[in-house]
């Protein structure tokens, strides 16, 4: 996507006049920043933002990076769901659709949560499926895999980074070597207001612990799908939810596999069942903070 627009681009992406996009900027509709010249830029993300929340069609997407939604859209108004429409978009290889159909799902207004829980999860588990019926699924899996990080780091571009946010850290643990699960949570957490930086696969939990005792951080998250050692996962997660619970820092897991596990049952530790579960928690971190006059965990 292109980071930066001016108010023409962006009044062309949305079909408008140009003199009606400068009329939203500087009566703060819009926020706009100025070149030493003194000319109004957009970033993408705020850009994204006013999309969303005016419901602004996207006349020209190419202006904003993105494909041609017009086969996009011609699939969802024969009554296609965006899972039938990603999955064979995947299956084939299709990663500008891909890409696009996944941005036009959040700029219409779907949450990240959403998007992610529905057509990526239940896509994403039956290309895997095709393991067990087709040569090659593997290949057809990869594949899709990348394409889906690749989306989804598109669309975390398109998400502002609230500077003023509480950090969250996390990733996957060590042995499970699966990327695309932690880089959706850090991207529903970054949706949320979180300053999220996401470590990836193969983490060590003992990493975790550091960043949160030397950084300001209110969260850490673990993503498990592949759970080589259950008990060293198990007592790993225990210590670092110790580790975390005195320092005031909260532990969130979940991941295909976490039911897998017995996990602590400590007041510092959330077990999420699905990401919109895990936003629905960072809302009630955010929400609390005031209570604490905004100050961050003590460390």
């Amino acid at each position: 996507m292109k980071p930066i627009l001016s108010p023409k681009e962006l009044a062309d992406a949305i079909g408008v006049s140009e003199s009606s996009l400068k009329r939203w900027a500087d009566s703060g509709k819009v926020r706009v920043s100025r070149t030493a010249g003194g000319h109004r830029r957009i970033h993408i993300a705020e850009a994204v933002r006013f999309i969303r929340e005016t419901g602004s069609p996207v006349v020209r997407p190419d202006i904003l990076g993105l494909p041609d939604m017009g086969a996009i859209q011609a699939d969802l108004s024969r009554g296609d769901t965006p899972e039938e429409m990603l999955f064979n978009y995947l299956s084939v290889g299709d990663a500008p659709r891909a890409r696009g159909l996944i941005m036009s799902l959040y700029l219409s207004g779907d949450g990240v949560a959403a998007i992610a829980d529905g057509p990526i999860r239940n896509a994403m588990r039956r290309l895997g499926e095709l393991w067990e019926h087709d040569p090659a699924g593997i290949f057809i899996e990869h594949r899709a895999t990348d394409m889906c990080i690749e989306a989804v780091r598109q669309l975390r571009l398109a998400i502002a980074m609230n500077d003023a946010g509480p950090i969250a850290v996390g990733g996957a643990p060590p042995g499970d070597t699966y990327a695309l699960p932690s880089l959706l949570a850090a991207t529903v957490l970054a949706a949320e207001g979180f300053r999220a930086f996401n470590l990836g696969p193969q983490t060590p939990l003992d990493a975790l612990a550091a960043a949160a005792e030397q950084q300001r951080v209110l969260l850490v998250w673990v993503s498990m799908t592949y759970v080589p050692s259950p008990v060293e996962l198990e007592r790993g997660i225990s210590d670092l939810a110790a580790r975390l619970g005195a320092r005031g820092v909260k532990l969130a897991v979940g991941g295909q596999k976490h039911a897998t596990l017995t996990l602590p049952r400590a007041d510092n530790v959330f077990v999420g069942h699905s990401l919109a579960e895990l936003a629905a928690f960072a809302r009630g971190l955010l929400a609390a903070r005031p209570a604490d006059n905004g100050k961050p965990p003590a460390q």
